[in-house]
């Protein structure tokens, strides 16, 4: 496993699962991990909260028992607001049609999604404004357009988040 930065020098080299540790110090530190290659990195039970995760590859990285739940709770909080454009949202995803880097455009990131999905602008979305230091929104930076749960775990995580959510409103229909 190797951390790359942008402009695509080595930054650190690994095998061992002493990096999930360095990762997580690195984090807690805000440090810059935008475009970082962390391609088939060991991060289970890694505390990822508040990562900027955009543009990192993640290709078999391994995120099982990563501390996430913080981004899981603020993702339902954002579903909650919008629950009208979820499934639609579970569309795009499928689909590879969210770009986490972008508010506009074909494909965009979470909220501008949602917006898209609302038919308005993404400043204007009924109890939900724009926020890069959002945890869900930080979160999506990690899909890329063209990326599918087929193809990144960022995307693998957030579809299951959004199933789960789905399950869970359904549920509370019935009571």
């Amino acid at each position: 496993m190797k951390i790359s930065g942008i402009d695509g020098k080595i930054l650190f080299s690994d095998d061992s699962l002493i990096i999930r540790k360095t990762l997580e110090a690195a984090v807690k530190a805000e440090a810059y991990l935008r475009g970082a290659d962390l391609s088939g990195a060991d991060l289970s039970g890694a505390n990822l909260s508040g990562a900027d995760l955009s543009g990192a590859y993640l290709s078999g990285a391994y995120l099982s028992g990563a501390d996430l739940e913080p981004v899981r709770k603020d993702l339902w909080t954002v579903l909650s607001a919008a629950p009208s454009e979820v499934n639609g949202l579970r569309e795009f995803l499928l689909a590879g049609r969210i770009d986490g880097s972008t508010y506009i455009g074909e494909c965009a990131c979470l909220i501008g999604t949602l917006a898209k999905l609302a038919g308005v602008e993404y400043t204007k979305l009924p109890g939900l404004q724009p926020d890069p230091h959002r945890p869900a929104e930080r979160f999506f930076m990690g899909i890329k357009l063209g990326d599918s749960p087929a193809t990144c775990a960022v995307a693998r995580i957030a579809l299951g988040w959004i199933d789960e959510w789905i399950v869970a409103e359904e549920a509370s229909k019935l009571v």
